[in-house]
C-alpha cells in the first residue's frame, strides 16, 4: 500500500466515522436504511483493516475493499447529515410560523413573504400531498409544510391569502382536498 493510499484510507475512515457518529445521533426514521448500510460498510472496512495485517496475500484486495467501504460509508453519512440539516431548517421555519399568534400578524408576515418571494403553504389532512408540494414549488416557488390532521385556523388564514394571491396573479388556486 502506498503512502498516498494509506493516508487516503485513514482520512476517509476518520471523517466517515465522525459523520457516521453524527448521523447515528441525529438519525431520522425515514433514512434508517441508509444509516444501517453506512454502519455495515464501515464495519466491513474496519474488518478489512484488521485482516490487512493478518493476510499478506490479500493486501491488494483488502486495500480496495477498505477504500470502497469507507468511501461509500462516508458518502452515505454526509448525505444523512445534509438531510438532517434540511429537515432541521424546514422545522425551524414551521416553528417560526406557529409562534405567530393571530391572523392579523400572519397577514403582515404574508406581505413580507410576498415581497421576498418566500411564500408558504400549510397542508392539513391525513396524508401529505407530495404532488401538491412539487406543483407549488415548481410553478410558484411556494414551500409546503405538512401540518397533520388538525386544522389550525391561523395557518388557514395564511393559506387563504396564498390562494387569493394565486387567483389574482396567476389565475390559479391551490386545490387541497
Amino acid at each position: 500500500m502506498t503512502s498516498k493510499t494509506k493516508y487516503s484510507i485513514i482520512i476517509i475512515a476518520v471523517v466517515g466515522l465522525v459523520f457516521l457518529i453524527f448521523s447515528s445521533i441525529k438519525w431520522m426514521y425515514w433514512e434508517l436504511e441508509y444509516l444501517l448500510i453506512a454502519k455495515i460498510l464501515y464495519i466491513i472496512g474496519f474488518i478489512s483493516l484488521g485482516l490487512y495485517f493478518l493476510a499478506k496475500d490479500w493486501r491488494k484486495v483488502l486495500t480496495k475493499i477498505m477504500l470502497y467501504a469507507f468511501s461509500i460509508s462516508l458518502i452515505l453519512s454526509v448525505y444523512l447529515s445534509y438531510q438532517y440539516y434540511e429537515w432541521n431548517k424546514h422545522y425551524e421555519i414551521l416553528n417560526e410560523y406557529e409562534q405567530i399568534a393571530t391572523c392579523e400578524k400572519l397577514k403582515e408576515r404574508f406581505a413580507t413573504d410576498l415581497e421576498n418571494s418566500e411564500l408558504k403553504y400549510f397542508q392539513f389532512g391525513f396524508g401529505f400531498d407530495i404532488e401538491l408540494q412539487r406543483s407549488l414549488k415548481n410553478k410558484y416557488g411556494i414551500e409546503s409544510f405538512g401540518m397533520g390532521c388538525l386544522v389550525d385556523m391561523k395557518m388557514e388564514c395564511y393559506n387563504d391569502l396564498v390562494n387569493n394571491y394565486l387567483i389574482e396573479k396567476h389565475n390559479d388556486r391551490v386545490l387541497d382536498y
